[in-house]
């Protein structure tokens, strides 16, 4: 991971006065039209993505967080453009836009609850089964009741829950 304090050349502390001056004095000796080498080019897109998360509030502290504890499924905002793919080998999706990422979050909650409910329903449903087995098929010497109860209890809950989630959930 870039670290783009380092790329700047400035403290963790910096305000944004200072980030302002440093990205000027790189991008002066960097940018394409004054500097005609190969890396410079790279060099300036680097130094401009470093400037684009730092000096907003919300993506500094984003990448703060996930430079100080390593997490690397927080995602910092930055698009250079209208990028809305992923590159090959690029550890971080670019996003035009936090609506369009939250689109995407969205759509894998909707799918994960969809499982997270057959699954508990489905252990419900075994709970009763097994109960209703343990009664009827195979009598032995625990008691069957427990399982019978906390079958309907948790199948019943979790339709209950499923037809009443639009209206405390939203």
């Amino acid at each position: 991971m870039s670290d783009y304090y380092q790329i700047l050349g400035v403290s963790r502390f910096a305000s944004e006065g200072d980030l302002r001056k440093a990205f000027r004095l790189k991008a002066k000796s960097l940018h394409p039209d004054v500097n005609g080498s190969a890396s410079a080019v790279r060099e300036f897109k680097r130094v401009n993505e470093a400037y684009q998360v730092l000096r907003n509030a919300e993506k500094r502290r984003l990448y703060d967080m996930r430079l100080n504890n390593g997490f690397p499924s927080q995602k910092v905002y930055y698009s250079p453009g209208k990028v809305k793919y992923r590159a090959k080998g690029d550890r971080y999706a670019h996003y035009s836009s936090s609506d369009q990422a939250e689109g995407q979050f969205k759509a894998i909650e909707k799918y994960f609850d969809i499982v997270l409910f057959i699954s508990l329903l489905g252990v419900g449903c075994f709970g009763l089964i097994y109960g209703l087995y343990r009664l009827f098929i195979n009598p032995s010497v625990q008691n069957p009741y427990p399982g019978i109860v906390m079958g309907i209890l948790i199948s019943g809950l979790m339709f209950f829950v499923w037809r009443t989630k639009d209206k405390y959930f939203k």
